[in-house]
């Protein structure tokens, strides 16, 4: 019995079961709170809805319009390459828009039939012809295989492992998908046939058939690229000025689109060969819901994960590239959410795998100004209408529009070459992985681009950790280090001043932890500091599903921060304390920058950013990434006023600072004193 006693103390004093107990105890009481959450992220647009600017409307139904004019070519193009009838790319293009509506997290993205997923369902159908299995009903089981992975990986929230997907990789991705599809308009531009859709095949076919090439269709195409580019000169000439001009130019796409469509049918209409490409019979009826064939499912369910990966690894690749140019945040998990769901139920409809990983409805989308997911509503109301109703005009639709419309809306969204050069400045391994990714991309398989990239950049972490080694501190490291600025160390009475937030990082700042980390240190601001107050036009400017409000309000009540009897502080200063981070790559850099223009758009345009403990590496990577940063002491001048002092830190406004007392308790003119800190200054407000 005492030998049974003595186990039950010793298990009761072990720390891992004192913890597993206090995590079942902390779970269960945040559990009521947590599943509210969780079902409330699985449908976002609860959480949007209330907030919708009516004056977005117009810029959604326009948007979502032109990408609906687009399915219809593209529904062509894609079901061939999958080896499946029309019908099915056009049953997997109406009821996506629908359902990304209410659980979509980002505007830009039209879920559909794409390239990826049509070539790999088109490999399962050609792989399965042997055994006579009708290639209509292979493409419904593969839809149901990826719904179902897609549907287990997002219901446990396994999108942080796309956290692995750095700035350079997603960028190389996007350029080379980018100039693909540039490429691959030119053969329907010239009006050339039998082009293989293989970007290293095609070229030097369309140098061959060149010979080939139909006025009528070169023709058609430079008059519609002419025609957009000319609508977006106007719009961003006088589109500020006049609303009419705004809303014209805004739909230029669809505007197009409609003008040529027009056109074709009545030159086309009495003819038994048109005079250039059209999309053709698009006539289908929806069926009847039924459950794919089980027996079906069991043989491709294990096959089809490599695929489902591969589609939701390009559908996040492309949420967070668009997200992260337009300003917005993006939930992965909840992406992977929705790709389960839509294909789940595409499946019962009969339709093959859709995805979001296709660059020009994208492009078009965000293009046309789309200002949130509500577009889709009109992708889906455009596709049904041009099934039935419209099916024997939207026949007529020509493809070297199409091809027109696709070219200036992907060169418009394309990312600036320019990322290229920073990325050679700040980080070789980060240009090594951008060009692996764009090259491989380019020519092989996105997939596997991705894959490589990724590659790169993991080695490269584990062996930078493996070979790191701890530096020597000799006496004159110790006499320079400990100079006549010195700050004496914090008395116990000092605090830090009001509207200053001090955060200390405890850890490196590269692709796997840096959104994390601007996400904390913006919070943190948010929740301690008060920012200016949100302008009219900020309101219609902002993301569809940012509130920053009700975030801020959010954050505070979680923190126990009562706006009502909380005197709260205007941000002046983010303190930043990088003693204990020893490396920063591209993506870390760009956090910086994106911190900074987060929390000047909160608090102001001369909330400053102080930098303390960076060693010569880091403030190298600074330095090559176009940052000035300048201690205050550099040349200070005794005799300057305070007005001539505060512009002359205005101009570089980025400090750096040995010490961390120095740089919380730093003020112009004086050595840093609790007492020399001018609270009048402040705007404190009862918030």
């Amino acid at each position: 019995m005492g030998f049974i006693s003595a186990k039950v103390a010793a298990l009761k004093q072990d720390a891992n079961f004192s913890r597993v107990g206090r995590g079942v105890v902390l779970g269960a009481r945040g559990l009521r709170a947590g599943t509210g959450r969780y079902f409330s992220n699985k449908v976002p647009i609860v959480q949007w809805v209330t907030g919708y600017v009516p004056k977005w409307f117009i810029g959604d139904a326009i948007a979502g319009s032109s990408v609906g004019m687009l399915l219809f070519p593209q529904a062509v193009m894609y079901s061939t390459l999958a080896g499946v009838p029309v019908q099915q790319a056009l049953l997997a293009s109406w009821l996506p828009g629908v359902i990304y509506t209410i659980m979509g997290t980002t505007k830009d993205l039209s879920t559909g039939p794409t390239s990826t997923t049509a070539l790999l369902t088109g490999q399962i159908v050609l792989s399965l012809v042997p055994f006579k299995v009708p290639p209509p009903l292979v493409a419904v089981v593969v839809s149901f295989c990826i719904g179902i992975w897609s549907l287990i990986l997002g219901a446990f929230n396994f999108g942080f492992i796309f956290d692995l997907l750095s700035l350079p990789m997603v960028l190389g991705l996007l350029v080379a998908i980018g100039n693909v599809v540039i490429v691959s308009q030119l053969p329907t531009i010239l009006g050339l046939t039998g082009i293989s859709p293989v970007f290293i095949e095609m070229m030097p076919q369309i140098i061959n058939k060149i010979g080939q090439s139909k006025p009528t269709s070169i023709g058609l195409a430079a008059a519609s690229i002419v025609l957009l580019a000319f609508l977006q000169f106007v719009g961003k000439k006088w589109g500020h000025k006049n609303e009419i001009v705004r809303i014209i130019t805004l739909q230029r796409s669809l505007l197009v689109i409609s003008i040529f469509t027009l056109v074709s049918f009545f030159l086309n209409k009495d003819l038994e060969q048109p005079l250039w490409q059209v999309v053709g019979p698009i006539t289908t009826e929806l069926p009847t819901p039924q459950i794919p064939v089980m027996a079906l499912v069991q043989r491709l369910f294990v096959p089809t994960l490599a695929l489902a990966i591969t589609i939701m690894l390009e559908h996040v690749a492309f949420a967070k590239a668009f997200g992260r140019k337009n300003g917005y945040s993006v939930n992965a998990s909840q992406e992977m959410f929705y790709l389960g769901v839509v294909n789940v139920v595409n499946s019962f409809f009969g339709g093959m795998p859709v995805g979001g990983g296709d660059l020009p409805r994208a492009a078009v989308n965000s293009a046309s100004g789309v200002r949130s997911p509500l577009g889709g509503i009109f992708t889906s109301v455009t596709v049904l209408g041009g099934m039935y109703a419209g099916s024997g005009f939207l026949q007529y639709i020509p493809m070297p529009t199409i091809a027109g419309v696709i070219l200036v809306a992907t060169i418009d969204q394309m990312p600036p070459m320019a990322y290229m050069w920073q990325f050679w400045r700040i980080s070789f391994t980060d240009f090594g992985a951008f060009l692996m990714t764009f090259n491989v991309s380019m020519v092989v398989s996105n997939t596997i681009g991705i894959g490589l990239g990724l590659g790169i950049m993991i080695f490269y972490t584990i062996f930078r950790l493996m070979f790191s080694r701890p530096s020597t501190i000799l006496s004159i490291d110790l006499e320079n280090v400990y100079s006549s600025i010195t700050p004496p160390w914090w008395v116990k009475d000092d605090r830090i001043p009001p509207g200053t937030q001090v955060i200390k990082l405890e850890t490196d700042v590269i692709f796997v932890n840096a959104e994390r980390i601007k996400r904390h240190i913006v919070n943190t601001a948010f929740t301690y500091q008060f920012g200016i107050p949100i302008t009219q036009s900020q309101n219609l400017e902002r993301a569809w599903n940012y509130r920053r409000d009700k975030h801020v309000e959010r954050l505070r009540r979680l923190a126990g921060v009562s706006n009502t009897d909380t005197f709260i502080p205007r941000l002046r200063v983010l303190v930043l304390d990088l003693s204990a981070t020893s490396f920063i790559d591209a993506s870390g850099m760009q956090t910086f920058e994106d911190i900074k223009n987060e929390l000047r758009s909160y608090g102001g345009p001369r909330v400053e950013m102080r930098f303390v403990g960076l060693n010569k590496e880091v403030q190298h990577r600074f330095k090559r990434a176009g940052w000035k940063l300048v201690s205050p002491y550099d040349d200070e001048d005794e005799t300057q006023t305070v007005e001539e002092e505060l512009e002359r830190l205005h101009e570089t406004k980025d400090l750096i600072f040995e010490h961390l007392p120095h740089a919380v308790m730093y003020q112009p003119q004086g050595r840093p004193s609790i007492t020399d800190f001018d609270f009048d200054d402040l705007d404190m407000k009862k918030h």
